[in-house]
């Protein structure tokens, strides 16, 4: 498996056409054809179905669609760290991060960019829902994260950055008791914690939420309360930089319904930047 045949797998995912991925890519067709045919034989595996009018994803296609992208960005990511610390970067720094944590981590590397704007910083956005790490495997330097998704190690060290507040969200045109409302969450595989914390309100409060619909990313959940689709709960500080407009926005002001977030990282600490960058956290 090389780098040229995820690219054909990605471009041919992406158009489902083998001329507009050649295109896109600026090959024949024949050599996507032949990346795609190794590739699946290396798998053995179908990746697509094909007739002569249109092509799609087969079931084992769809499973390996998103590690292949990730080999794609781990390449591209390690290409342009790579050349970074060749034109004289002075360093790398690792970081991933939930959306909870996104504006407490911008002010703190707004101050260690000032102080070293020669260190190169890689950032991930992971969701609540995936595992953080085990005591072999902890690819960053710091992990942006609700508290409970700490590994309980001695392994590890952290600090409380904030607490999350969590916002009952409605389009202000719709006034109906709660438990009439349709709810628009995030779904319990992505959060997991911040679903837990809309349902103990619920059952809190007495009712039984009816759940229309569940989404992965934030922005899809915004635009179906805007449209007046339901309502949900979430950070309030997601709704710090978004149209608020059409958004009744009530703060749940109860301590049980915030939640933890902290900077993790590794107690061994190897890397030089993030010594560096652990300073600017200890400093906060």
């Amino acid at each position: 498996m090389h780098l040229n045949q995820i690219a054909s797998f990605l471009a041919v995912s992406k158009t489902l056409n083998f001329t507009g991925a050649a295109r896109q890519l600026g090959v024949p067709q024949s050599t996507i054809s032949r990346q795609i045919s190794d590739l699946e034989s290396q798998l053995d595996v179908r990746l697509f179905y094909r007739t002569k009018r249109d092509v799609q994803l087969t079931d084992e296609g769809r499973i390996f669609l998103p590690y292949a992208q990730e080999i794609a960005d781990a390449a591209r990511k390690g290409t342009y760290a790579v050349k970074q610390i060749h034109e004289g970067m002075a360093g790398r720094l690792s970081i991933a991060v939930v959306s909870a944590s996104q504006q407490y981590l911008s002010d703190a590397l707004a101050a260690f960019h000032e102080k070293y704007p020669d260190i190169m910083v890689d950032l991930t956005h992971i969701s609540s829902g995936e595992s953080l790490m085990d005591d072999t495997d902890a690819p960053y330097d710091f992990w942006f994260i609700y508290r409970d998704m700490l590994l309980d190690s001695e392994n590890f060290e952290y600090l409380k950055t904030h607490k999350e507040t969590l916002a009952l969200v409605k389009n202000a045109k719709v006034a109906k008791p709660l438990s009439s409302e349709k709810f628009i969450l995030i779904s319990e595989e992505a959060d997991p914690i911040l679903y837990m914390q809309a349902m103990n309100y619920c059952r809190t409060h007495r009712f039984t939420p009816q759940i229309t619909n569940t989404f992965d990313d934030v922005s899809s959940v915004i635009l179906s309360v805007n449209a007046g689709l339901g309502v949900s709960f979430l950070p309030s500080s997601l709704l710090d930089d978004t149209d608020v407009s059409k958004l009744e926005i009530n703060t749940l002001d109860e301590e049980s319904y915030t939640i933890d977030c902290i900077a993790a990282w590794k107690s061994s600490l190897l890397n030089p930047a993030a010594a560096l960058f652990l300073e600017i956290l200890k400093k906060k």
